[in-house]
C-alpha cells in the first residue's frame, strides 16, 4: 500500500485553484471531448506495454489472494468496463486463460491501426506466457477489429448499455473507470444483471483529483466544492466523488457479498487532519479513515 504525503498545504489558495481548473476543463471538455483516459500517449509504446500487464497482473494478483486458487481464469468469459486506448489487457487475460473477453466502452479509444503497439505487445506476451498460442490471439484481434465472430470483442456505446451484453459474465475486470461513471447505482444494477451467480467483480477504483498539476499538490481538491458548483461544471466523465462506503452499500443492494475494500494508496494524517475541515461539508462530515483513500481494490462476488 502507498502512502502519499503532499507538501505545502495551501487551503484557500487551492480551493479557487481548483474552481478555475474545473471552469477550464469544462469548456475543454464542451469543445473537444473526452481524448486521454491515461496520463501518457498509447504512443510510448514501451510504457503502455507495461502499463497493461501491470494492470492486469494486479488483478489476477488480487483476485488468487480472494478466491484461494489459481486457475480461476480457465474457461472463463471476462468483461472489461472501460479499456482505454488498447485492448492489451484483454489479451493478457486470453493468454493468461480466459475463453472470451469483451470490452465495453463509451469512447472509441481502442484504435485498429496501432501495429507497431500490437507488434511489440505480442512479443512481450510470447515471452511472459509462452504456452499460449500467440497467432491465434493475433487472429482473434484482427477478426474483433473486421467485426467478425471473435473471442476479442469490443463494444462502443454511447449510452453503455451493460445490460445489453448477451454473454453471461464470470468476471468483471475494471481500472479507474467506476469513478467516472455518472449513475452507479445504475450501472451495478445493469452489471449484476449479466453476471453468473458465483461469479466475481475485481475493480481499482481511483477516487482522487483527476486534473494534472493539482492532483498531486491537493489530491482532495475535488473534495472542497459544494454539489450545485460542482453539478453545474461537471461534464461526462468527471469523477462521481462516491466514496468506498457507497460502493459497497450499491454492490451489496444488487446482491453481491464477499465484499472486500483493499486500500491501494492512502493519505498520510497530517495532509488530512489539515484539509478535512475546508472540504465540503458532505465529505468533511466522513470518517479521516474514509477520506484517506485516494485508490482501492474493490471485490466481489455475485449471490
Amino acid at each position: 500500500m502507498k502512502i502519499t504525503k503532499p507538501n505545502n498545504i495551501r487551503n484557500t489558495q487551492y480551493h479557487f485553484i481548483g474552481i478555475i481548473l474545473l471552469f477550464l476543463n469544462y469548456i475543454r471538455n464542451n469543445i473537444v471531448g473526452y481524448k486521454t483516459p491515461r496520463t501518457f500517449s498509447i504512443d510510448q509504446i514501451e510504457r503502455a506495454i507495461e502499463y497493461d500487464f501491470g494492470v492486469t497482473e494486479g488483478w489476477i494478483r488480487h483476485l488468487s489472494n480472494y478466491l484461494k486458487q489459481t486457475d480461476f481464469l480457465k474457461d472463463k468469459i471476462v468483461l472489461e468496463l472501460c479499456p482505454g486506448p488498447d485492448l492489451g489487457t484483454g489479451l493478457v487475460l486470453l493468454a493468461a486463460g480466459a475463453k472470451k473477453y469483451i470490452a465495453l466502452d463509451v469512447n472509441k479509444l481502442a484504435a485498429s491501426d496501432l501495429k507497431e503497439f500490437y507488434s511489440k505487445f505480442f512479443v512481450r506476451l510470447r515471452d511472459k506466457y509462452p504456452r499460449c498460442d500467440v497467432d491465434y490471439l493475433k487472429e482473434q484481434l484482427n477478426s474483433c477489429y473486421r467485426k467478425e465472430k471473435s473471442n476479442v470483442n469490443y463494444i462502443v456505446d454511447k449510452k453503455f448499455q451493460v445490460s445489453k451484453i448477451k454473454d453471461k459474465i464470470d468476471i468483471v475486470f475494471s481500472q479507474a473507470a467506476f469513478e467516472h461513471f455518472s449513475d452507479l447505482e445504475e450501472t451495478f444494477r445493469d452489471v449484476s444483471s449479466i453476471v453468473k451467480k458465483g461469479g466475481v467483480l475485481v475493480a481499482e477504483v481511483d477516487l482522487k483529483t483527476h486534473t494534472r498539476w493539482i492532483r498531486d499538490k491537493d489530491p482532495l481538491n475535488i473534495y472542497r466544492h459544494n454539489d450545485f458548483l460542482w453539478n453545474l461544471l461537471k461534464f461526462k466523465g468527471s469523477p462521481n466523488r462516491a466514496r468506498t462506503f457507497e460502493y459497497k452499500k450499491l454492490l451489496e443492494k444488487n446482491g453481491w457479498f464477499d465484499i472486500q475494500i483493499v486500500p491501494q494508496n492512502v493519505l498520510e494524517d497530517e495532509y488530512v487532519g489539515k484539509v478535512k475541515p475546508t472540504l465540503y461539508k458532505r465529505f468533511r462530515n466522513m470518517n479521516s479513515s474514509e477520506m484517506r483513500i485516494l485508490s482501492f481494490m474493490l471485490i466481489a462476488k455475485k449471490g
